[in-house]
């Protein structure tokens, strides 16, 4: 599948929110919750499974300061096929949070650990694995007050996937 149409309202919605004034709540606490497209592709070689389907991450958030914090998720990739074959893949993750001093819009990348979970089955074979590798992404948002917004794109590295990724747009709520 294409992934270039994919990338158009990912970036419509970062001009967007780069246009809008905003207050951005510099420090403190925050929770976020977000939505969008996993991209999963399993190794031919485990179990031949992809998908393109709707994932969606809860996180939870502390900046001590305006460039510096770190952030707790919870990912669910949603579910990959492969015919009658499927897998169903989540995560939680611990990362660090560097953001750019720029006003109106925060402009970040993370870096941390994800502890994935992959449940395959088909009718002749079934299997869990577990694991943690590392896992980054990036992205943008911008603030009203305590209520804010973001797009930002994450990729986990799972040791049976080719590709495991996240990109999503959704909200944040700051505790000032």
């Amino acid at each position: 599948m294409n992934s270039r149409p994919k990338a158009s309202p990912f970036l419509a919605t970062l001009a967007l929110l780069a246009s809008v004034p905003a207050a951005a709540a510099d420090t403190g606490f925050y929770a976020g919750g977000s939505i969008g497209s996993s991209q999963q592709k399993f190794d031919t070689s485990t179990f031949n499974v992809r998908g393109d389907e709707t994932g969606y991450e809860f996180s939870l958030g502390f900046r001590p300061l305006s460039v510096l914090g770190a952030e707790l998720s919870y990912t669910n990739f949603g579910r990959a096929y492969g015919g009658i074959n499927f897998a169903n893949t989540d995560a939680e993750g611990l990362f660090a949070v560097g953001f750019l001093p720029i006003p109106v819009v925060d402009v970040f990348g993370k870096l941390g650990v994800a502890q994935w979970r992959t449940d395959a089955q088909s009718p002749f074979l079934s299997f869990h694995r577990t694991g943690a590798n590392v896992a980054y992404g990036f992205g943008a948002g911008t603030s009203w007050g305590n209520l804010g917004a973001r797009v930002e794109y994450e990729r986990f590295e799972v040791s049976h996937a080719s590709d495991m990724g996240l990109a999503t747009i959704g909200l944040t709520w700051a505790f000032l």
